[in-house]
């Protein structure tokens, strides 16, 4: 199982500029400890979770490191054009050495959809159609396309990339892990995802494609100590404010009543749930840890794990990657 960063840039001194170098220095931190990947999110008006263009991010981290796997998870595509961001995924494959994770979403909250003129109703199916017009820039010379969304004539874009890549989506839909087992996709939990939720992702993957093995990461809250108490107070306290932050983003419009469709209730009541993110959590001693990963790699077959430290500093969260490194991860 692979170890990966899950990199919110959380900006916990009310200082945007130091809560992204912060989080650069982590991502750098987590390469030196040997990490394999690191994943960016995206968010907009946010004032806790400050990234709004995680390519930025992307190409400025593929150039500060060497050797660690940078991905988006996800860019929320049905806030973009898909010829301008193939461009730009282009510029990017092309001095990657293969580094670059591309993760996909359809976003998630009222104030966006209001903001970018886009559609609850139809984001999933603008996300996948603009994926595949992305696919098909980066890949063939001369592409034409007409879909229900987007569409082209003639368009040959530059840099050209010379191999093909894989898509992970940021989604535990149906239809998203449908499109796992039919494009040979990834996908990507959140870190609220429950053990039952991801009985049923395999087991619908598996019945649409029983031949074919599924690319599944998994985001999990961590916080590693020596005090059961300390660890369980400040991870609770971590979780409180990330969640509050999130939900703020929704709460603070002021066309929040009539942008709140069953979709966005529902959304709010999983991925944004203080409980649910504890107890799917690995936290508390070492030992502790080491048990709970245990049981979940003897449960699932996880290709990778993304790691979101439940701390409230860049030291102690420096301290827990350390720890799951030299204390936690070789006995896995």
């Amino acid at each position: 199982m692979k170890t990966a960063l899950f990199a919110l840039f959380e900006n916990w001194e009310n200082d945007y500029q130091k809560a992204i170098t912060d989080q650069i220095d982590l991502v750098c931190y987590a390469e030196n400890l040997g990490f394999d990947e690191a994943w960016i999110t995206e968010h907009h008006f946010n004032n806790f979770s400050v990234i709004p263009s995680p390519l930025t991010l992307v190409n400025y981290l593929l150039g500060k490191t060497k050797n660690i796997k940078i991905g988006t998870a996800g860019i929320l595509l049905p806030y973009y054009n898909p010829i301008k961001l193939a461009e730009e995924i282009a510029t990017i494959k092309a001095f990657d050495d293969n580094r670059f994770l591309y993760g996909i979403a359809k976003g998630a909250f009222a104030i966006y959809d209001k903001t970018f003129h886009t559609n609850a109703l139809t984001n999933r199916e603008v996300m996948f159609e603009a994926n595949e017009l992305i696919h098909k820039l980066l890949l063939e010379e001369q592409v034409n396309f007409k879909g229900k969304f987007f569409s082209c004539e003639d368009i040959s874009i530059r840099p050209k990339i010379k191999d093909n890549f894989t898509t992970f989506l940021a989604s535990e839909s149906l239809e998203a892990i449908e499109k796992c087992a039919k494009d040979d996709f990834g996908l990507i939990g959140s870190l609220a995802l429950s053990k039952e939720k991801m009985k049923e992702i395999f087991t619908n993957f598996q019945n649409f494609s029983p031949n074919k093995k599924l690319s599944f990461r998994v985001a999990r809250g961590i916080n590693i100590g020596f005090d059961k108490k300390e660890i369980e107070e400040e991870t609770k306290k971590s979780a409180d404010i990330f969640i509050n932050s999130m939900r703020l983003s929704k709460q603070t419009n002021p066309t929040l009543a009539k942008l709140l469709t069953s979709e966005y209730i529902d959304i709010r009541n999983t991925i944004f749930d203080k409980n649910r993110i504890l107890e799917n959590s690995i936290y508390g001693t070492q030992k502790e840890c080491i048990e709970q990963i245990k049981a979940l790699k003897n449960e699932f077959d996880i290709e990778a794990i993304l790691l979101k430290p439940l701390t409230t500093s860049t030291k102690r969260a420096k301290e827990v990657l350390n720890l799951y490194i030299k204390e936690v991860k070789p006995y896995v």
